[in-house]
């Protein structure tokens, strides 16, 4: 810390009393001395903020924390293994899943949500792009594939056609040739869904609507079944007004199966939906890494659901940690939690026999 001292020096000022005819009435005053200003260099500025935020953290998130040095603090901060994480190894036996993190613009509205997008590699090197985020964030999702040195993708399956979701897919069809789009009938027109519909058909890619029951392939390997939406959606008088847990109910619900090993992906379904999924397909559902559902919110991911899909693995993919009941329940079961929001840009590989391998782009110093 570099403390300037600045010494006050005494100034006679003239101050007016009075004014007469005969003459003028003069007291000196004294200006008082400036208080002393601390000034800090960015290093310990740095360090200040760095503690702020640390011991913010543990107030607000009651982490658990153990003793950490400012070399532990300081070390995490500058580990990035985004060259790690984005190197793309053609392997026959594992199948890769690619969990984005994602960031708004500067521009953007402070309500919005960045949203999530996956990418899918199989062990036959077929590409499925699992939604693009919000519409600020295509250039970023296309830098991703870029990194990974994807040249084409087989497949895009959209969950739902919120903005957050379908946005940056816009980007996605107008950098890269697309064999055909995966998504549900829902009807739902805004100018984010109907210029990805527009720039689709402009491309001449197929749709493939998918519903509860549908099976499709993602090359010879990967195995993938449909257990939401339901076939014939019903809609309520005034749709769309007040949609968006209708909308997020009617999310693709998709599990992909390779040998033994399972991936469900729950779009944003709420509570609500989960249980009825429940009722109906009861342990089918169990998967051994799970993207949550709704960005990890408390609208979803009950713990009776929790509880049946048992993950080992779980990813929240949001700006932020929305519930921390949702993180602590899926802790409470076993499960190791990843957020993009911490742990950065996530890749999972996974084998037939259920053997996982995650690597993050940030180290996690402290826990929730």
């Amino acid at each position: 810390m570099i403390i300037n001292e600045t010494k006050a020096h005494p100034i006679e000022a003239l101050s007016i009393d009075t004014i007469s005819n005969e003459a003028f009435s003069i007291k000196s005053q004294k200006r008082k001395p400036k208080p002393y200003r601390l000034r800090y260099s960015n290093a310990t500025f740095m360090r200040c903020k760095t503690t702020f935020i640390f011991v913010t953290l543990c107030i607000v998130f009651g982490i658990r924390t153990v003793s950490l040095t400012w070399a532990q603090i300081e070390s995490a901060a500058i580990v990035d293994r985004y060259d790690e994480v984005f190197k793309r190894e053609n392997s026959e036996k594992r199948l890769t899943a690619w969990f984005l993190k994602l960031s708004l613009s500067e521009e953007s509205n402070i309500d919005e949500k960045s949203g999530d997008s996956t990418i899918i590699i199989s062990p036959d090197d077929r590409v499925m792009l699992i939604d693009g985020g919000a519409l600020s964030c295509g250039a970023l999702v296309c830098s991703y594939l870029h990194a990974l040195e994807v040249d084409r993708i087989d497949a895009i399956l959209l969950s739902h056609p919120h903005i957050d979701h379908v946005g940056g897919l816009i980007s996605v069809l107008q950098e890269f040739p697309v064999e055909m789009i995966y998504m549900s009938k829902l009807e739902y027109s805004t100018t984010t869904f109907d210029s990805f519909l527009s720039i689709a058909a402009d491309n001449k890619v197929p749709i493939i609507y998918l519903q509860e029951g549908s099976e499709f392939d993602l090359g010879s390997k990967i195995h993938a079944k449909v257990y939401n939406p339901e076939a014939n959606i019903v809609y309520y008088f005034g749709y769309p007004a007040n949609s968006t847990q209708f909308v997020n109910d009617r999310s693709l619900v998709v599990k992909l199966a390779f040998g033994k090993s399972s991936i469900l992906f729950m779009g944003d379904v709420y509570t609500s939906r989960e249980l009825d999924l429940i009722e109906k397909y009861g342990s089918e559902l169990k998967a051994d890494v799970l993207k949550v559902g709704h960005h990890g919110s408390d609208t979803s991911s009950s713990k009776s659901f929790i509880r049946l899909v048992c993950p080992k693995t779980a990813v929240i993919m949001h700006d932020r940690l929305a519930s921390l009941q949702v993180y602590n329940n899926l802790k409470k079961i076993g499960s190791e939690v990843y957020l993009n929001c911490i742990d950065g840009n996530i890749r999972l590989s996974i084998d037939e026999e259920k053997n996982l391998t995650i690597i993050t782009q940030f180290d996690r110093i402290v826990d929730f």
